[in-house]
């Protein structure tokens, strides 16, 4: 009876250590196949976010190249037009048209006029449309830039008006022997500013005044 039992009491042990480890093998492999899934879930994540920081680092760089182009478009364009201008030819004669026709093409300008401060036309480019109004516009701005400096202001040198049809007319106000003058352009295009006729005014004064 003894014999019995222990052989019984050992069987039960076995079992229970057979149990144990095939639970222990069952739980091992549960563990195994989470920790295989947390892995896959998070090399995925990792992979998700290098995605999304690629991609915004190609916008912020894109963002930043067009910054970049847009603040330096009109500084390029500037030097551009008055390196053109300044290299504008004066011509063989007197005659100012050859002149302002090139000033028109290298400037991109729809229109190039000057005058003379009684609001007398002295030439203007051939492609000019419409030669009234824009001689209208140059005198009143003379008068506008007499009134800024009859307030005790500095005197004007140039004014620059831009309308509703985002043309931008600019009138570049100058002296040639004492002589006050405008020189009043017209243009569509961008990056225009107050100083961008300066180049071509050598080349005025030199005709005007025979030295060419």
């Amino acid at each position: 009876m003894t014999t019995i039992s222990a052989v019984i009491a050992l069987g039960a042990a076995t079992l229970l250590l057979v149990s144990g480890y095939l639970f222990g093998v069952r739980r091992g492999s549960v563990v195994r196949e989470s920790l295989k899934q947390e892995n896959f879930d998070l090399a995925r994540q990792v992979a998700q976010l290098r995605a999304r920081l690629s991609h915004e680092a190609n916008e912020q760089d894109a963002s930043l190249r067009a910054t970049i182009e847009q603040v330096l478009t009109p500084l390029i364009r500037k030097e551009q037009l008055s390196r053109g201008l300044s290299r504008a030819s004066v011509g063989e004669h007197r005659d100012l048209t050859p002149l302002l026709d090139e000033i028109a093409e290298k400037g991109d300008f729809s229109a190039v006029l000057l005058n003379n401060e009684e609001g007398l036309p002295l030439a203007a480019n051939r492609g000019t449309p419409d030669l009234g109004p824009l001689l209208a516009t140059a005198s009143l701005l003379l008068l506008v830039a007499d009134r800024i400096a009859g307030h005790q202001a500095a005197t004007p040198r140039a004014i620059m008006i831009h309308d509703e049809t985002n043309a931008t007319t600019l009138c570049r106000i100058f002296r040639i022997q004492g002589q006050r003058l405008s020189l009043t352009a017209v243009t569509n295009g961008a990056g225009l500013t107050p100083t961008v006729l300066d180049p071509a005014l050598a080349r005025v004064d030199a005709i005007l005044t025979g030295s060419a």
